[in-house]
């Protein structure tokens, strides 16, 4: 299916009010002919001194229609019979008409644009927000931000000015053409003669200005990615003095942006002299032409004149027309990726007939577990573990282990490759999704919390509770003390990701999310890596009121957080290769104890 079907599809609920449009801009299309047509008396009539006062023919329908003629007495009242009178107040009448209907057609065919692009952006959003863990790691955040944002920025403006544009234009250009050809049908087409060397030149720059449409949002795709990941790390970005790199970087992105840019306005440039060229060739022969036919009578001065203004009026649409397509070019450019982010299937899913996962009540387990990569390297390899209810178990290895990865499996950020992982015996792809992540609470080493107020940060993930519930999480948590100490309390702000707190206070209000979340199951990944020695004493305090009565998953690097574990599992090459308690794992003499030593024993030159 084509990207304009697929915008189409999103018009069936304005469907009324597009009609509404249509017919409105018709009406628009049918003063404009009017406004031709009155040119006639005008010049005929009552700027021709002595002329014949009697009825003033409109235009008259050929005989295989009826032969019907139309006067413009015949729409006013008896009492208004002077021709000045008839002629001023037809044109006041005919005006007013085209006014109010391109008003109320361009509001409405502008209602329908913005409304179209606020459910395609809510649609992508939320096909985006769906995706798995690994696709946004291979798509840059800038990237995304410019399809949410400036791709569907240019579909707005093709579907709501640009059609608005298209319905008038179109109409205008229909009742014209009829006036031209009522007139001197002979001498109409003579001058349409010019019009394939209008349009083929036009339809070749719109597919040139599609193309480069397409590379300009790529440009500013990659112009957001700069804003996005300076901004975000602009702490470091300080630290190194890097901020007439990060300008230079800035300034290259945004010339190849201008490079591109200038290769469609070229191009859209060039599309209005070729049709003033056209127009002004043609109006010259027509003055030649028009004296000739003046002179033998075969055309009065105002039909001349109205068959003029009509020609010269149809020009305008047919110049309007060419900029549309180029305007609906570039849309169609920008909608190539919309539409390709609509069509990536999330990875993982609900599977047809999931059902919801009971509370947990008796153990995890991971059979024959293995994960590759998607380019084949594999990570996990033959995972057998069982993590019976109220447990405490670390996870320790080296750095690229694969412990952060195991524990991504339980919540199904990933799907393994291989074998299953159980809880009470229910294989995770078989249940919902979010009945299986409901029970699963995670306080990771890079906190994450919103520019939003304290309270909101402590309620997110939760039905919204009373405050009392809150602040009883707050201080088992151990972070009321401090939030009472900012200016607003709970209502506080705390910045983009929480950058007006500590890093300690942002791990207790984490820690204050979970406890209100209050799942059985726990993840807790290198919640303490980067506190300092006071913070993480607070820190740790707080993580053991939330480990109490749950099902504790712990990955940690230090050592000192894991000894108190039920069972420690030591991950190395993504094989389990021990399994003990801290006791008897230095006791081994293996891996765990080497990690052992490294932290602890002091290592003389």
């Amino acid at each position: 299916m084509s990207q304009v079907h697929r915008l189409l599809r999103f018009l069936r609920p304005y469907s009324f009010r597009f009609l509404l449009s249509v017919v409105l801009m018709a009406v628009v299309g049918v003063c404009e002919a009017l406004t031709a047509l009155l040119i006639k008396p005008v010049f005929d009539r009552v700027l021709a001194p002595g002329a014949d006062a009697g009825r003033i023919l409109l235009f008259a329908l050929p005989a295989s229609f009826g032969g019907r003629a139309f006067y413009l007495q015949d729409f006013f009242p008896p009492t208004i019979h002077n021709v000045w009178a008839l002629v001023a107040i037809a044109i006041i009448v005919v005006t007013l008409a085209k006014g109010i209907s391109e008003f109320l057609g361009t509001y409405f065919i502008n209602f329908i644009g913005h409304s179209v692009v606020k459910d395609l952006r809510n649609l992508l959003y939320s096909r985006l927000i769906e995706q798995s863990i690994s696709f946004f790691t291979k798509n840059p955040t800038g990237r995304l931000m410019s399809a949410i944002t400036s791709d569907t920025e240019r579909i707005q403006f093709a579907v709501s000015q640009t059609a608005a544009d298209f319905l008038k234009q179109s109409f205008t250009l229909v009742a014209l053409l009829a006036v031209v050809f009522y007139f001197d049908w002979r001498l109409a087409l003579a001058s349409m003669l010019l019009v394939p060397f209008v349009v083929f030149p036009s339809a070749n720059i719109g597919r040139y200005i599609r193309i480069s449409s397409r590379s300009s949002q790529d440009k500013m795709a990659d112009l957001n990615n700069v804003l996005q990941e300076t901004f975000s790390g602009i702490r470091i970005v300080k630290a190194f003095g890097m901020e007439l790199f990060e300008v230079a970087k800035f300034r290259a992105a945004t010339r190849r942006l201008l490079r591109v840019s200038l290769r469609w306005v070229r191009a859209q440039a060039a599309t209005s002299p070729i049709m003033e060229v056209l127009g002004a060739i043609t109006i010259a022969g027509l003055l030649l032409y028009a004296r000739n036919e003046i002179l033998h009578h075969a055309q009065t001065t105002g039909g001349f004149a109205a068959f003029l203004y009509a020609l010269i009026k149809t020009y305008e649409p047919i110049k309007r027309l060419t900029g549309v397509h180029n305007a609906y070019q570039q849309a169609v450019g920008a909608s190539e990726q919309v539409f390709h982010y609509l069509d990536i299937a999330p990875e993982i899913k609900n599977k047809p007939g999931a059902i919801v996962l009971p509370p947990f009540e008796h153990d995890i387990t991971f059979e024959h577990v293995d994960f590759d990569y998607e380019d084949g390297v594999p990570l996990l390899r033959n995972i057998d573990l069982r993590i019976r209810r109220g447990e405490v178990v670390a996870i320790v290895g080296s750095s690229g282990a694969g412990k952060t990865t195991l524990a991504s499996l339980i919540p199904r950020f990933f799907d393994v490759t291989r074998g299953c992982i159980r809880i009470d015996g229910h294989d995770i792809r078989d249940v919902k999704i979010e009945s299986l992540r409901a029970q699963i609470g995670i306080v990771t080493q890079e906190t994450i919390l919103f520019n939003d107020t304290v309270f909101n940060n402590v309620c997110y993930g939760s039905q919204p509770p009373n405050v009392e519930v809150v602040r009883a999480a707050a201080r088992a948590a151990l972070a009321e003390e401090f939030i009472l100490e900012m200016p607003q309390g709970y209502q506080t702000f705390i910045g983009e990701r929480g950058q007006r707190l500590s890093g300690g206070q942002r791990q207790r209000i984490a820690i204050a999310r979970a406890l209100l979340k209050n799942p059985p199951l726990l993840i807790l990944d290198e919640a303490t890596s980067e506190l300092d020695t006071e913070s993480e004493r607070l820190v740790q305090r707080a993580l053991a009121n939330l480990m109490v009565g749950r099902t504790v998953l712990v990955i940690a690097h230090r050592l000192s957080t894991v000894r108190r574990a039920d069972r420690i599992i030591v991950i190395d090459r993504g094989t389990v290769c021990e399994v003990g308690t801290h006791e008897d794992l230095v006791s081994r003499g293996g891996i765990y104890q080497r990690l052992h030593d490294l932290q602890f024993v002091d290592v003389e030159p």
